[in-house]
């Protein structure tokens, strides 16, 4: 290998780089346990007792199906009917 070759290689290899890479944590979502140490601590519940402020209607809620994302448990799935302390009204 010349070192034209290394030098195009290198620029296409560190091109690659700075590409984003899908996030294919979202695909093995799973859903998040009241148990779970980080849900106890934030007081998530499966079912809000709170009238009007469930995780279908707050700010980190990602999606709007029975189970959605949140950025507090990222990786894990909320009900849309859950709630915890964190919670904030959706802009």
């Amino acid at each position: 290998m010349n070192r034209r070759s290394f030098i195009k290689m290198s620029g296409a290899a560190a091109g690659l780089a700075l590409i984003p890479v899908c996030n294919l944590a979202v695909a093995a979502d799973v859903p998040l346990s009241p148990e779970d140490p980080q849900a106890k601590a934030l007081g998530y519940v499966v079912k809000s007792t709170v009238a009007g402020s469930n995780c279908a209607n707050c700010a980190q809620a990602k999606g709007d199906v029975k189970a959605m994302g949140c950025n507090l448990f990222p990786g894990k799935q909320v009900e849309a009917a859950g709630w915890c302390k964190v919670w904030s009204k959706k802009p």
